[in-house]
């Protein structure tokens, strides 16, 4: 028996809302049968990756060890040639060697620290994730705590917190906790943020506007985006070093990368509207508008590292709060040098026409 649906060739009224309905019917089932095939296949996942062997994983650590030794046997058999030499330009050369040693270390304990505040501000979001999924009650008070400490030796938040203390009761229970700190601090925090990235983006969007050279656009997107995120980090009380930024670059473009595709799409058609303005003007201005783009979305994924309650579909930053402001950024620049430029021409011409006045005056 076929499964399409019964055809009737009666004219009877009753009949063709009969073969209507069960036309419905079919195509109604036909979806639902696409769509489980369609879920089956989503179903369908790669098979974990081997873990990596103990050879492949002390690598990295031998080599840094046996650069670091090696390093360390030269400049000793160089201080003790100079030292040979004279004593006090051993002795100097010493000093500036223990003073770079010294720093180096200081700096890589602060990288650590850096990393290990990051790493404790990704098992914060975690913990506050499975409040919000069950009911429970004193859990997140000593949490959000926690967190607050962290936030108020970078930003202050001493406003922020004596209005999220009026508003929490004892009778709260942890869900109720957590939506209080973030529409009271992390809503303050967020507007904060906000600004700093649309300054970021702005700016660097008016560089590379301006800039001549490739190479001085990849130095500028390399600045303004380390910077960016240095002050982002410390805004949400886990401030990064330079190798924490390092680190935490890479964990944003491993975001941006991993984007769901309707955030991607989104995206796609915010910039759409920066390539239809920028069409009839300068390729710089265009490269300046993309860059810009490109360090807004950074931010935001930054955001969502720093920030210790999760973003949901409500409170989540989108593109669009930053396009405005680095579009009309870049088109008000681009606008200036046309209307110097016609200036310019304007006087250019003008100064011919007396030059040529001038000279049928003398000829006369």
């Amino acid at each position: 028996m076929s499964d399409k649906p019964v055809k009737f060739y009666s004219s009877d009224k009753a009949h063709q809302k009969a073969e209507k309905l069960l036309n419905e019917q079919f195509e109604a089932t036909s979806k639902t049968l696409v769509g489980k095939e369609f879920d089956n296949e989503l179903a369908i996942t790669l098979k974990s990756t081997k873990k990596k062997s103990v050879l492949k994983k002390l690598f990295w650590p031998s080599l840094s060890t046996f650069v670091i030794i090696a390093a360390g046997y030269e400049a000793t058999s160089f201080i003790t040639n100079l030292y040979n030499q004279h004593w006090l330009l051993g002795s100097a050369v010493g000093f500036l060697g223990g003073l770079i040693v010294i720093s180096g270390t200081y700096s890589l304990y602060k990288g650590w620290r850096s990393r290990t505040r990051l790493k404790k501000r990704q098992r914060q979001q975690e913990a506050i994730s499975g409040l919000l999924e069950v009911s429970s009650y004193g859990q997140a008070n000593s949490l959000l705590a926690e967190v607050s400490e962290e936030i108020a030796k970078t930003a202050n938040i001493d406003k922020l917190q004596q209005d999220y203390d009026k508003r929490k009761q004892q009778i709260h229970n942890d869900q109720e906790l957590i939506q209080i700190y973030s529409s009271t601090i992390l809503k303050g925090l967020d507007s904060a943020a906000i600004e700093v990235v649309t300054k970021h983006a702005t700016e660097a969007a008016a560089m590379v506007a301006l800039s001549p050279l490739a190479a001085v656009d990849m130095a500028l997107v390399a600045w303004r985006s380390s910077k960016m995120i240095q002050q982002l980090s410390a805004l949400y009380g886990c401030p990064q070093t330079a190798l924490g930024r390092f680190e935490m670059t890479k964990r944003v473009f491993k975001n941006m990368m991993l984007a769901g595709a309707s955030e991607l799409v989104a995206d796609a058609g915010v910039e759409l509207l920066g390539k239809g303005l920028t069409a009839t003007i300068s390729t710089k201005a265009a490269q300046g508008i993309g860059v810009g783009l490109l360090i807004a979305r950074m931010g935001l994924q930054t955001m969502h590292l720093c920030r210790p309650v999760p973003y949901n579909s409500e409170t989540k930053p989108k593109l669009s709060q930053v396009r405005k402001s680095v579009l009309s950024k870049v088109i008000g620049l681009v606008k200036s040098a046309s209307s110097d430029k016609s200036n310019k021409q304007g006087e250019k011409v003008k100064q011919q026409e007396a030059l040529k006045q001038h000279n049928d005056y003398d000829d006369s």
